[in-house]
């Protein structure tokens, strides 16, 4: 796995908290470029030289651009299994049997369901399908099974107006069916 891309190390720089300071990291080309983001910023001319290439992701919070750090060196040494379509299993760890993948999107390490989300942000943002495919997965077994109102409250929907709601109830009427 390991090639010469891993000896070139980039910094990635975080959006700026409330009081302006940005978080950076440091990771291999070769862990990176699983980003299109990243591939997009350093270019097809990328040489090494004696500066280390900085790249700032604007969009994305410190704590949630020290996971996704973490994922991609993870998954330069240990690639995620493709998620199957159709999922063929029932609950989220049957379907993700890697438990390193497993224990990165838990509610104990994530710390918060909004880091979750950042997450799924982060990953879109930057372009990283597999960490977006991941973080789907986990979103879809925390939302299986939940009733209208539930969902509302997990993905912080605003409440609708009553004339909203008959309007949703109208258009969507699945979605508010009970089981």
């Amino acid at each position: 796995m390991a090639d010469e891309m891993d000896n070139i190390m980039l910094r990635l720089k975080s959006m700026p908290d409330e009081n302006g300071n940005s978080r950076e990291f440091e990771i291999s080309y070769g862990a990176a470029k699983l980003s299109e983001l990243i591939k997009d910023s350093v270019g097809d001319d990328f040489e090494e030289d004696d500066t280390m290439p900085e790249i700032d992701v604007p969009r994305v919070k410190g704590d949630c651009l020290e996971k996704v750090v973490s994922f991609l060196q993870h998954y330069r040494k240990e690639p995620m299994k493709e998620i199957p379509t159709p999922l063929g299993g029932s609950s989220f760890n049957e379907v993700m049997d890697q438990e390193w993948y497993q224990q990165f999107v838990d509610d104990s390490n994530l710390g918060s369901r909004d880091m979750l989300f950042d997450l799924l942000t982060a990953a879109n943002f930057m372009g990283i399908k597999e960490l977006l495919d991941l973080t789907c997965l986990k979103v879809t077994f925390q939302l299986t099974g939940k009733n209208a109102e539930e969902i509302r409250q997990i993905l912080r929907l605003p409440e609708l107006t009553p004339e909203e709601e008959a309007q949703a109830r109208e258009d969507h009427k699945w979605i508010f069916e009970e089981n």
